[in-house]
């Protein structure tokens, strides 16, 4: 669609909605408070339009929420340490936004939340070791922020983890041994951080089924930050160039 304008107030009054979807337009304006009064909303997708300003906190009221992608728009300020109160989310798309501040730890409380997504915002501080307990999350997606400190060893109890994005940040120190308890892992790109040392070796004999995608800084080849033998793409976090690796090559 190619709706454009502010969103219409009067939908806010519609208490009985459960869902709402104004995805692939071009709303510009802000996403009132009012939405708070759609206490039975269940899905609430904002996303690929031009919506600016904060993202109201008043959502926290929607005790039914399980669905909320808001990404590609210009939403701005912190994320609502009020979205933990949003216990039966499952999919939280909050990327490609201007979001700042640090990744709440509220979002912890989410015990369902199975695909989190705030890549490609200008969020900082440290990953909440809150995080490392969402047992059902299958997909987190960090990268392109300005993330700092350490992986956590912790990274090991997201069992469940098939997809890992935390590139394109400013973590140091090694990437933990602990990946490789992470049997599900089929993604994960660590690159264009500041990470010493090889991939753990666990990470590269992964069972039941190996790593089908894995970058690191693994480049300039005889002397890179990052030494991996199963990576699919070798990165030089100096340039940001990625070089795809072909096993196949002569």
């Amino acid at each position: 669609n190619e709706l454009e304008g502010t969103f219409p107030h009067e939908y806010y009054q519609a208490t009985s909605l459960q869902n709402i979807n104004i995805g692939w337009n071009e709303f510009t304006g802000t996403l009132s408070t009012e939405i708070g009064q759609l206490t039975n909303l269940k899905g609430l997708q904002t996303f690929s339009n031009f919506l600016t300003g904060t993202f109201p906190s008043e959502i926290a009221k929607m005790e039914f929420l399980s669905f909320s992608r808001n990404n590609d728009n210009i939403f701005s300020g912190t994320i609502p340490t009020e979205m933990g109160e949003l216990t039966l989310m499952q999919e939280l798309w909050m990327s490609s936004n201007l979001f700042t501040g640090s990744i709440p730890t509220e979002l912890g409380r989410m015990s369902d939340l199975m695909d989190l997504r705030l890549h490609l915002n200008k969020l900082t501080g440290t990953i909440p070791a809150e995080i490392f307990s969402l047992q059902f999350l299958f997909r987190l997606d960090l990268f392109s922020n300005h993330l700092t400190g350490t992986l956590s060893t912790e990274i090991g109890l997201l069992t469940a983890l098939t997809e890992l994005r935390i590139s394109r940040n400013e973590f140091v120190g090694t990437m933990p041994n602990q990946l490789a308890a992470l049997h599900q892992l089929r993604l994960a790109w660590f690159h264009s951080n500041q990470f010493d040392g090889a991939i753990p070796n666990g990470v590269c004999t992964l069972t039941p089924r190996p790593l089908e995608f894995v970058q690191t800084d693994c480049l300039p080849e005889g002397n890179s930050p990052n030494p991996c033998p199963c990576c699919t793409a070798c990165c030089n976090r100096n340039t940001e160039i990625c070089q795809i690796i072909d096993d196949n090559a002569a």
